[in-house]
């Protein structure tokens, strides 16, 4: 009798443990839209290793004076959708993310039928009226039954990190227009290649030197969208706007060997400047910023120990490449 009763509750507590959600089981996918805010399926997946797109609601009150020591009832207000994804730099899915904040995209053939170079660059115009970027549907699979499907997602800032012992390191910040539940689709992820950038196939060049004395680098393009409410008789965003130009900002730590980095600082020294990654199978990202001017640093001795400087700086519009950054992604992937 009581075996019976220990293998009824460890049956229990499996199907009770059953019900919780995990996000090792959940996935995203995303898909190119045409029309800002009109759904579609996701068309690729990647791999995260977080995400946090939230729905809020604002909230507005309509009394003060009601005679009453009791909070009284509000209204709910609009809904607003935003959040990120962060997930190592697998060379496939950092094509879409891009596109998503550059919008512009030209391509080469590297090896016919095989691999393609997709060149990325300043934005040069917005994907349509009251559209700054290329949308995107997104699906987020929380292993909850159904996935979240986020419509009309732009992307607001995107991040690229880098630094010993770790991938190339991508976090993406999006603002999306409507949410709903759908039926989770079935995910199949990029086999090839199935690994991501890393620190060790990372080169620098400053003003077309190679450089060992980068420790840490971080790149982020800040696209400053906002979302925008209108009296349209709905809850949700009516357009996204960029409050300011794109924004692209460099930082990380050097090894503080000499002066000479801290005086190109004082001077305002402009610089070129390059990252270079490498994968198997001829896979490559490079990122070529050809106006880069520090606009910060700093190297302090905090103790005893070896002395690092913290840097940050802008990449600057170059006039006669018609950019302020180019970045070209090689990948077998022909089309983002």
């Amino acid at each position: 009798m009581r075996i019976n009763i220990l293998k009824f509750l460890s049956r229990w507590s499996l199907r009770f443990h059953a019900l919780w959600s995990q996000g090792h089981v959940g996935f995203f996918g995303l898909a190119k839209e045409s029309s800002w805010g009109t759904a579609v399926a996701a068309s690729d997946y990647a791999e995260l290793m977080s995400e946090n797109l939230t729905t809020t609601v604002d909230r507005f009150a309509t009394r003060n004076i009601f005679s009453g020591y009791y909070e009284p009832d509000d209204y709910a207000g609009a809904r607003r959708t935003a959040g990120g994804i962060v997930l190592a730099g697998f060379p496939a899915p950092l094509g879409h993310l891009l596109k998503a904040a550059f919008n512009s995209i030209s391509q080469s053939v590297v090896l016919s039928g095989y691999l393609w170079t997709n060149n990325y660059s300043s934005v040069k115009s917005e994907f349509a009226d009251g559209v700054p970027r290329q949308p995107y549907t997104l699906e987020v699979f929380r292993d909850v039954t159904s996935s979240h499907r986020y419509a009309g997602a732009l992307l607001n800032k995107l991040t690229l990190a880098l630094a010993p012992n770790q991938d190339l390191r991508v976090s993406a910040e999006w603002i999306a227009k409507a949410r709903t539940l759908l039926s989770k689709s079935t995910p199949t992820f990029p086999g090839s290649p199935v690994d991501p950038f890393t620190f060790d196939t990372a080169s620098i060049q400053l003003a077309g030197a190679a450089s060992s004395r980068f420790e840490a680098f971080t790149l982020s393009v800040d696209n400053q969208l906002e979302g925008i409410l209108a009296l349209n008789n709905s809850n949700e965003i009516a357009r996204i706007r960029a409050t300011n130009p794109q924004m692209i900002r460099i930082s990380g730590t050097l090894d503080f060997a000499d002066v000479a980095e801290q005086e190109d600082f004082i001077n305002q020294t402009e610089r070129a400047m390059k990252l270079n990654l490498t994968r198997a199978q001829s896979f490559n990202l490079l990122i070529d910023v050809p106006r880069f001017v520090y606009t910060a640093h700093a190297a302090n001795m905090s103790g005893r120990g070896r002395v690092t400087a913290t840097f940050e700086g802008m990449a600057r519009y170059l006039t006669s490449s018609l950019t302020a950054i180019g970045i070209g992604l090689t990948t077998t992937k022909s089309n983002y």
